[in-house]
């Protein structure tokens, strides 16, 4: 038996470092060896990405236009999303290549934003910006999900991914103008008859990939104040730059 237990010991203790040899753990970006402190993307990459500051211009511009609005009471992200960028690559795997474990990574780094931004003890729970169950089906997963975990890990709050429904197909996004994506997405989204009183008097952080004008993550904030939510906080991982 000792003979046993010392193989095994053996194996828990030895399998790792002879996988690191044999397939040692890459940066995903450029392919450099990660150090042992280092998880995923090397430091080297993530210097490259430029971190979003409060007092920026497409800051200033977004916060301005979801005052103007109403539904949004805080806003805030990481990182802006750049063509060819390390942070497009990220997003795109998560998105199209199911690396969801790039969404907890993301997520992560939100939560720890947030938790110096906000007051965590009023926050009730996180929201994915949901898709709609045929977009989700064909994916197999929301992504804005894996990146809520990463903020959940973070600030201790409960997930809710079912809270609000995307009861209207759209179409992509990404070609329309900002006047045509908010029409694209202003009926788009609904809370269940069930739900309604559980929202009422909450406090929410709902949660995004990437913000680009701000018009989906506003109709999902429109819905859920429009049914007695307290106060709605928008996150993202990345904001598309303006100007």
């Amino acid at each position: 038996m000792g003979g046993l237990k010392g193989f095994l010991s053996f194996l828990a203790g030895g399998v790792s470092p002879f996988a690191d040899f044999f397939f040692p753990p890459l940066c995903f970006s450029c392919n450099q060896r990660l150090s042992d402190s280092e998880s995923r993307v090397c430091d080297a990459c993530w210097k490259t990405t430029e971190r979003v500051k409060q007092d920026d211009y497409t800051v200033g511009v977004l916060r301005e236009r979801f005052t103007a609005e109403g539904s949004i009471d805080g806003f805030y992200s990481c990182f802006y999303f750049e063509e060819r960028g390390v942070f497009q690559k990220l997003v795109h795997s998560l998105k199209y290549d199911a690396v969801t474990v790039f969404g907890v990574e993301l997520g992560r780094y939100v939560g720890e934003l947030l938790w110096d931004n906000i007051n965590v003890e009023a926050v009730d729970a996180i929201v994915p910006i949901p898709l709609h169950r045929l977009k989700q089906r064909e994916r197999g997963y929301n992504q804005s999900e894996f990146i809520c975990r990463g903020i959940s890990s973070i600030l201790y709050k409960p997930v809710l991914p079912a809270l609000v429904r995307r009861s209207k197909e759209t179409v992509s996004q990404t070609h329309l103008t900002a006047e045509e994506r908010k029409m694209n997405v202003g009926d788009a989204f609904d809370i269940s008859l069930k739900e309604k009183q559980f929202v009422r008097g909450k406090t929410f952080v709902i949660v995004d990939d990437v913000i680009t004008t701000g018009s989906t993550i506003q109709a999902v904030a429109r819905v859920l104040k429009h049914t007695g939510a307290k106060r709605v906080i928008a996150a993202s991982a990345a904001l598309a730059k303006l100007g």
